[in-house]
């Protein structure tokens, strides 16, 4: 999860630029990040989208399969 923590303290424009792969992942939950003009941390999405705590644990679980 070490690598987890450092990208959720990133920019996520720049997460999805180094791992475009998260973009279709993120999408099944209707956040577009990749369309959006914002400038959040990865860490930030959750709230910002009013996810539940099952989604935000579902969405974590499939970045840190990506990110590792």
């Amino acid at each position: 999860m070490n690598t987890m923590k450092k990208h959720f303290t990133r920019g996520i424009k720049q997460v999805l630029a180094d791992f475009p792969q998260l973009a279709p992942i993120l999408a099944e939950y209707d956040i577009n990040c990749y369309k959006c003009n914002g400038n959040c941390l990865t860490k930030d999405i959750f709230e910002e989208h009013n996810l539940s705590m099952k989604e935000e644990m579902e969405i974590k679980t499939k970045m840190a399969k990506t990110l590792s």
